[in-house]
């Protein structure tokens, strides 16, 4: 089957991490749950935590908020769908409980949405967090008013959840 490409961007941008244990269920999710068939990809170990500048240098943090800015503007970017994942390898070398890694990367998916919205005020931005369950992926909605050490809503059929709403 031939496969053209389309002269238009996508407009959506998708920044999640690197590993692929989980690279088919996110690229899944995007397409068949939140209906993206065309996005841009940000694809890094740690995801979002590129965003944040207490997870890495100061260079290395801005060369990331450089590259999604320069993807937003060029591409036209208006929404940002950010995914965080349980096991991620990037968090574990921190060598926190898994609890406590958790917290952390909610609190990473804030600090991304936040830094977003400073430089990008018009974009429709999401979060999601990708746990295993019976090796089954389920993602979960996070908003600013999540805390990360609650239990979120209960997973809808095929295991994902719908897009917060604003």
């Amino acid at each position: 089957m031939k496969q053209s490409i389309g002269e238009e961007f996508a407009h959506t941008l998708a920044i999640y991490c690197s590993d692929g244990r989980f690279a088919s269920a996110c690229e899944q999710f995007i397409q068949q749950a939140l209906g993206e068939q065309r996005f841009d990809r940000f694809v890094v170990p740690g995801g979002a935590g590129w965003m944040c500048l207490g997870v890495l240098t100061v260079w290395e943090h801005e060369l990331a908020r450089r590259h999604i800015s320069f993807l937003v503007e060029a591409h036209g970017i208006q929404r940002v769908i950010l995914i965080a994942h349980q096991s991620c390898g990037f968090y574990e070398r921190y060598h926190l409980p898994p609890e406590q890694t958790e917290r952390r990367q909610i609190e990473d998916l804030w600090t991304a949405i936040r830094t977003l919205r400073e430089r990008h005020p018009n974009l429709v931005i999401e979060a999601y967090y990708l746990r295993v369950r019976e090796r089954q992926p389920l993602f979960e909605a996070i908003t600013l008013q999540t805390p990360p050490y609650e239990s979120l809503s209960p997973p809808q059929a095929g295991g994902f959840l719908q897009p917060p709403r604003e």
